[in-house]
């Protein structure tokens, strides 16, 4: 799952875990939850000028497009109350594009909201299975736009020592704090599990936005801004799980919890380092059905986050991304083995310090992905295991494969070689190292990679990864 040159691995080896003791039977509307959301936003973005007729509106363009995103958050009822925190990121394709701004040069222009980041609190009110709710607080927003000189017509290129040669584009980009208010409607439709609709507003004020075209040529825009969103989405609570299934363990790797019944959700957090690199993720496996040891319908979402540098002529690039995926698919769990064949969408975001139109992976981009794993104990005291996936978002991709011994005889922490290989449109990497699979420090599993690299984009490095995860 890199997406950048040297970006960290945030691919979770979803067989990798221990049982643990499923969570007791609780209030649905009390305790942690996480989930996903999708929908449309419209935006107002009004560029004013500062630089040569202060005040006078260049453009006054109104954003649309599509959105999609990841929350989480923690409710605490009350009675009929029920109050909590929530944070929240989406992923947006909210933009325009070609529309006249500058009259100097006869210019064009396009604006894009590429995502969208909130921490509110919400009070709401809990009817059986519904809940109403209002939400509010701080929000941010990451901004790009792009001014090209057309020189169309008798314009003049050139204004207040600003110059707009002929096809001279000029870039900016600003991430910038506002607030938020909205509310919603959430529903129960089983003990785990509820959809949710929701409107919000967000208001981030007026900046001043700096563009520039690399080559010393600035000039500067007060932009303000207002968004309006609304999407629908479902929310899993992890408080309300009941006891899982019953039946026998399906592999003889897994142990069973305190209560001798497997478990039904995985969750994982884990780290990667590479050369000019490093970056995290998090995320969850769901059995929604029946439990992780039994053949069935699989959701996985992920969520990651992290920092890239490479070479350029003018001095290094830095950049940072952050992606999200919503898979469903199917798990076949036999006596030594499982295999995971997932399908469903993928968004990624790339943002760069400085300008580099040779590298096509900038912005935002939704894509559909592919998964597959298997972990196979050919015996008690051996593992195979490999994975891959690809998604159409900047054409990415990852595979590794790995095997390993347990040396311990009995706890089954597996030692052994591994291979990888990733990457994207920008760049190509492949590795070669050793791992440490299944250490376990009561409920929470423990897995290590280390090994050396080699990087088509910053050349030879080491790098190095760790993951944890445990279930219920």
């Amino acid at each position: 799952m890199a997406v950048a040159p040297s970006a960290p691995t945030a691919a979770a080896d979803a067989r990798m875990f221990v049982k643990a003791r499923p969570m007791p039977a609780a209030d649905p509307w009390s305790g942690f939850y996480a989930g996903a959301h999708g929908g449309y936003g419209w935006s107002q973005s009004r560029l004013v000028n500062a630089f040569a007729a202060p005040g006078e509106i260049d453009a006054d363009p109104m954003l649309r497009g599509g959105l999609g995103g990841f929350q989480a958050g923690y409710n605490f009822r009350t009675d009929w109350l029920v109050v909590g925190v929530e944070g929240e990121f989406t992923w947006s394709d909210l933009r325009q594009n070609n529309f006249s701004c500058f009259t100097f040069g006869d210019q064009v222009c396009s604006a894009k909201s590429e995502w969208f980041a909130a921490v509110t609190a919400r009070i709401g009110a809990a009817y059986g299975a519904a809940l109403l709710y209002v939400k509010g607080g701080p929000a941010w927003v990451r901004n790009s736009f792009t001014s090209l000189a057309t020189c169309a017509g008798t314009q003049p290129i050139a204004l207040n020592g600003v110059v707009a040669a002929c096809d001279d584009m000029h870039y900016a980009s600003q991430t910038r704090s506002g607030w938020t208010v909205g509310g919603g409607l959430e529903y129960l439709i089983a003990r785990n599990w509820s959809l949710k609709l929701e409107y919000s507003y967000m208001d981030f004020g007026t900046r001043r936005v700096t563009f520039s075209d690399g080559g010393g040529g600035e000039f500067g825009e007060d932009i303000r801004q207002t968004v309006n969103v609304v999407k629908a989405g479902f929310n899993y609570y992890f408080g309300a799980a009941g006891p899982g299934g019953g039946g026998e363990l399906a592999s003889p790797f897994a142990a069973r919890n305190g209560n001798g019944r497997p478990s039904r959700v995985t969750t994982f957090v884990g780290f990667d380092f590479g050369k000019s690199s490093y970056g995290g993720m998090i995320g969850a496996m769901i059995a929604p059905n029946r439990d992780m040891d039994s053949s069935g319908l699989r959701i996985f979402m992920l969520g990651e986050a992290g920092h890239y540098k490479y070479p350029d002529d003018a001095g290094p690039i830095r950049g940072t991304y952050t992606g999200g995926d919503l898979l469903v698919g199917y798990a076949f769990e036999g006596d030594n083995y499982s295999i995971n064949l997932l399908a469903g969408g993928n968004v990624t975001n790339h943002m760069l310090n400085d300008i580099d139109t040779a590298n096509s992976v900038q912005g935002t981009a939704f894509g559909g992905k592919v998964r597959a794993d298997a972990w196979i104990n050919p015996t008690p005291a051996t593992l195979v295991y490999g994975e891959a996936d690809y998604s159409t978002a900047f054409r990415t991709y990852y595979a590794k494969a790995k095997v390993g011994y347990d040396i311990t005889r009995a706890r089954r922490v597996f030692i052994g070689p591994e291979v990888a290989a990733l990457g994207n449109e920008r760049f190509d990497q492949w590795r070669v190292g050793g791992h440490i699979t299944q250490m376990t420090v009561g409920r929470v599993q423990m897995d290590i990679s280390a090994g050396y690299a080699h990087d088509s984009v910053v050349g030879n490095a080491a790098y190095g990864g760790v993951e944890f995860s445990t279930s219920f």
